[in-house]
């Protein structure tokens, strides 16, 4: 009789560790792609990436600006 009741008990505790396991999982995954937690978004990305790409148009212009620097300095020490 309590190997029975044990046995029952395994697969009643299993059933409700998987359920509660699959609920967990699952607002997890709603709150993230909601963006209520943390974990880049795809909209963050987007935001990180434009801002990537204007900090690389700012250092191109740097350059650009460094070179005609260089090549004022060159010519007023001649």
């Amino acid at each position: 009789m309590g190997e029975i009741i044990l046995i029952i008990a395994i697969v009643f505790g299993s059933i409700s560790i998987t359920t509660l396991g699959c609920v967990l999982m699952g607002t997890s995954y709603s709150a993230k792609k909601n963006g209520l937690q943390k974990g880049a978004s795809q909209r963050e990305i987007e935001t990180l990436q434009q801002k990537v790409n204007d900090v690389q148009q700012e250092i191109l212009v740097l350059k650009q600006e460094v070179k005609q620097l260089i090549q004022i300095a060159k010519g007023v020490g001649e």
